[in-house]
């Protein structure tokens, strides 16, 4: 993995301060110098390098079994975004094992569905998930919940188990988190902990991901253009809050729901097909005359008295 640019900046002024100390000016250009293009070159492949390595070790933990891994939001306005973040893992989890039980339970906080909604059917559809595929549960309490997701564990009847738990409640803290990691490893099974609106505390989890979303490209064509004004897959923001990796810089994530993969998110080239403001914003009515109205007649106002006694 390649050095992170701070890390780079602190190694090139050591260098510097050691070159000017012993009198060599021209061993410090020699180790720092280099052409302008060569310089940017080398830090874009180092920051892909590390993306890359970033990328293959999420990917790697989140498809290992008995693991716990926790996915966070800012705001519950996000919610759609976490809960399409856990379910790109959990598909991914259940596309790599085929000798599973391809099956997913979604342990829903009451509280998060009367603000943000139940899943919608044909939208998960959409994004590569079948309908009988998923196990949707709605508990009262906080202690239902972690009890539901223990026992789905120990069931080993569904691929991936995702608690949805909104904010940083008191009844789930490091000692239930701990219980929940321990839970999954002795079963063998996947807990994947949906955060809603939440802030960052101490867990068990073996990794935690900050999700927010991103902008995302336009809708590719049948020959490889792209359809100005389009919508195309959903892209995801990642910053690592808990990682093997340290210094891991944020991720851009696509989703692809044909493969149910994720992806490196690249920006493609601006579209050729026209643009999202080739458009009127306003449409003309169909039912309106083609002559202008004529104005109506005009209505005299008496002059305004003044107030002075």
């Amino acid at each position: 993995m390649g050095e992170s640019p701070q890390a780079r900046e602190t190694l090139f002024a050591l260098r510097e301060a050691i070159a000017r100390i012993e009198g060599k000016p021209d061993h410090a250009a020699r180790l720092t110098v280099q052409p302008t293009g060569a310089a940017s070159k080398q830090r874009v492949m180092n920051e892909r390098l590390e993306q890359r390595d970033l990328f293959d070790s999420i990917v790697g933990e989140s498809l290992a079994r008995g693991t716990l891994i926790e996915v966070r939001g800012q705001r519950l306005q996000q919610a759609g975004t976490v809960t399409g973040f856990g379910l790109a893992l959990a598909l991914m989890a259940a596309e790599n094992n085929q000798t599973q039980r391809q099956r997913l339970l979604f342990i829903a906080d009451p509280q998060v569905v009367r603000e943000a909604g139940l899943a919608y059917g044909p939208g998960l559809l959409d994004f590569g998930l079948s309908s009988t595929a998923l196990v949707h549960a709605l508990p009262r309490r906080i202690e239902d919940a972690l009890w539901l997701a223990e026992a789905a564990l120990a069931s080993r009847a569904f691929s991936t188990v995702l608690l949805e738990v909104q904010g940083n409640p008191k009844k789930f803290g490091l000692t239930e988190s701990r219980r929940l990691s321990l839970k999954a490893r002795a079963t063998g099974g996947r807990l994947l902990i949906l955060r809603q609106a939440g802030e960052e505390e101490a867990s068990s989890a073996l990794l935690r991901l900050f999700v927010e979303p991103a902008p995302a490209a336009a809708r590719s064509l049948a020959d490889g253009s792209l359809l100005g004004g389009s919508i195309g897959s959903s892209v995801f923001r990642i910053t690592p809050e808990k990682s093997r990796i340290p210094g891991s810089p944020e991720l851009i994530l696509e989703w692809n729901s044909d493969d149910r993969r994720l992806q490196l998110f690249e920006q493609p080239e601006p579209a050729s097909l026209g643009s999202p403001h080739s458009f009127a914003v306003f449409p003309k009515a169909p039912d309106r005359p083609h002559r202008p109205t004529a104005l109506g007649s005009l209505v005299a106002f008496a002059p305004r008295l003044d107030r002075a006694s």
